[in-house]
């Protein structure tokens, strides 16, 4: 009786501890902050993808090196990826002078609309602005299209992006621009952001490479 009464208790036991490890339980509270506000507020995804973007509104300057040009530099300023309300159209616009003559000088503008979701890691937009281009103080102007690829690498914090267009000038051959860009954000308000920028005109083919420092909370 005694050898039935152990070997019944065993059996229990051992289905007890079985149970346990079967059923792991987590901890009430979990240690990061970030993990315990998802399971109080779990994301909405699909809102995140829709409406938060993945590249950053920034408000730029810096310089380039013309090296077509005898290595002369130019200044630049920017404004990027303007976002009107609950759209996905953008609005840019830059300036660039050279810094030995203002012989030497482009200004433009730029409407974009991204096809994808403002969140999405990669998106293509269609373009269409106004550019002003001089060259040995020989100007081309007039309408500009083309069309943008971007790829956030991270959203917000890293990306490339590559654009091509073409200024249908008023006067003159028309002038062909391709830019590649790769910023990175060094914190959430500033970013440094790398260009090579090539033109492609009649007059003169241009290569620039341009380093730029960005504002993107203001």
């Amino acid at each position: 009786m005694k050898r039935f009464v152990w070997a019944f208790s065993t059996v229990l036991w051992l289905a007890g501890a079985s149970r346990a490890l079967a059923e792991p339980t987590l901890p009430s509270q979990p240690d990061s902050p970030v993990l315990r506000r998802w399971l109080q507020h779990p994301p909405d995804l699909l809102d995140d993808i829709e409406n938060n973007q993945a590249f950053p509104t920034r408000l730029g300057i810096g310089i380039g090196l013309a090296t077509s040009r005898n290595n002369d530099f130019e200044y630049q300023i920017s404004l990027q990826d303007v976002v009107l309300a609950n759209t996905r159209f953008s609005f840019s616009a830059d300036y660039s002078v050279g810094s030995s003559s203002v012989s030497n000088k482009q200004w433009g503008t730029a409407a974009r609309y991204y096809i994808a979701p403002l969140g999405a890691y990669f998106n293509v937009a269609p373009q269409i602005g106004y550019r002003s281009l001089v060259f040995d103080a020989n100007a081309r102007q007039g309408l500009e299209f083309g069309g943008k690829i971007l790829l956030a690498l991270a959203p917000r914090a890293a990306d490339i992006a590559i654009t091509q267009s073409w200024v249908f000038a008023s006067e003159g051959d028309s002038v062909g621009r391709t830019v590649l860009e790769f910023g990175y954000n060094l914190s959430p308000v500033l970013r440094l952001t790398t260009a090579i920028e090539l033109v492609n005109s009649t007059l003169r083919k241009d290569t620039n490479f341009g380093v730029k420092v960005e504002l993107t909370s203001f």
